[in-house]
């Protein structure tokens, strides 16, 4: 299932300067740092939603086989909302922890529709750093400060490493200003909702098209 037609990436000017001062931080150290995810549409948005929902949420729920048999967002979304409504309730919710719900709506717009959102990994030497699980992984070990944990299992390779390259990349953003998404250690945010939330005060930004 292809998520989108058009691949280009955007960044509100303003975060683009950040991740540049970031990247800059980082060059220090050695490393380099690569943008994976910008600005998305609403549309973009919903495609992930369902997407991650058949690929990762229904098997926690014992719905992989019937949603792997789904080949197009739209059935997928068609069998979900043939659930009974409190399976959809659970399920949803559950989704909705690593994918946002798609909304346009001015007060509570996807973090990424806004421009503000921003997802980044690490790289060395020219390649991915090992940072203990894929991008986009949907599992608590995927969380921005799981590596800190006293009590947790311990990540597959040189775990010391992956965790001084996990808070390498949060010290980063964080130092070119951004707040981060306790559930993803590669999703930061900077003046949406999701911002003002860690932060306090109103947001700056909200849902923008190109």
């Amino acid at each position: 299932m292809k998520l989108v037609e058009d691949e280009r990436m955007y960044l509100r000017e303003e975060v683009l300067k950040m991740v540049l001062n970031a990247r800059e931080w980082l060059k220090q150290f050695g490393f380099d740092l690569k943008v994976y995810d910008g600005w998305r549409s609403v549309e973009l948005q919903e495609n992930l939603f369902w997407f991650y929902m058949r690929a990762f949420t229904a098997s926690k729920f014992n719905q992989k086989e019937q949603f792997e048999r789904l080949t197009d967002f739209a059935s997928i979304k068609a069998y979900f909302e043939s659930l009974p409504p409190e399976t959809q309730t659970v399920i949803r919710e559950a989704n909705r922890t690593f994918v946002s719900w798609p909304s346009k709506d001015p007060k509570a717009p996807s973090p990424h529709t806004t421009g503000g959102s921003v997802d980044v990994w690490l790289f060395e030497n020219g390649t991915a750093a090992n940072l203990g699980v894929p991008f986009d992984w949907m599992e608590e070990n995927a969380g921005a400060f799981y590596h800190l944990k006293l009590r947790r299992s311990r990540f597959t390779g040189n775990d010391r490493k992956i965790c001084r390259n996990r808070s390498k990349l949060i010290l980063a953003m964080a130092s070119a200003g951004f707040s981060c998404y306790g559930p993803e250690f590669w999703h930061f945010n900077y003046g949406n909702q999701m911002d003002a939330l860690v932060r306090g005060g109103a947001a700056r930004y909200s849902y923008i098209e190109p």
